[in-house]
């Protein structure tokens, strides 16, 4: 009973002893965006360092909108930027009417790999490769690709499966996922 009493009267002291600023954390700063929108988007491993264009990607006819020079990557500059909370979406040509395009060789990214992106005051963002996915254009999660919410995610996207000279071109996206790298060597 007296050690209860003993405790109590502590806890009590404690209590107005310690003033809030000595047991609040201190804020951690989570501004890890750049001001500005992204310039260019950088995949060491396939030797990719790609002019960002601006585009609305999504469309009325539920398609998805590539950017307009074969060697650029477009960013849905009406999601977040690389580096906020949710899916930033970033897509490029697999091919064009001649030869191989910006994205030619991403299937060849795997797990772990890097890709980055630099903002106009030169900062870079980099994030790790988490998987690769090949989705039926029917069957693309566009909710998912577009998130507005969660992990500091970037979707780099483009043609996959076989192409059909019908006028509907390929059948199929590749979908990269990777991750904000932190400083800290974690994933945001």
């Amino acid at each position: 009973m007296f050690s209860r009493r003993l405790c109590l009267f502590f806890l009590i002291v404690a209590g107005f002893l310690l003033t809030p600023s000595m047991v609040r954390a201190q804020p951690i700063s989570v501004k890890y965006v750049p001001a500005g929108w992204p310039v260019q988007l950088i995949i060491p491993k396939l030797r990719v360092a790609a002019p960002i264009e601006y585009i609305n990607m999504i469309n009325g006819k539920n398609a998805l909108h590539a950017p307009f020079r074969w060697q650029d990557v477009a960013w849905h500059f009406l999601g977040p930027r690389p580096g906020e909370p949710g899916h930033a979406a970033i897509f490029g040509h697999l091919d064009s009417t001649c030869c191989p395009a910006v994205f030619y060789h991403l299937k060849e990214l795997r797990a772990g790999d890097t890709i980055e992106v630099a903002y106009p005051d030169k900062r870079v963002l980099r994030f790790r490769v988490i998987w690769l996915h090949d989705y039926a254009n029917t069957a693309l999660p566009k909710p998912w690709l577009f998130a507005l919410k969660g992990q500091r995610g970037l979707v780099l996207g483009t043609c996959a499966g076989d192409f059909h000279r019908d006028g509907t071109g390929y059948d199929h996206k590749l979908v990269v996922y990777s991750r904000l790298l932190l400083s800290n060597g974690r994933l945001g």
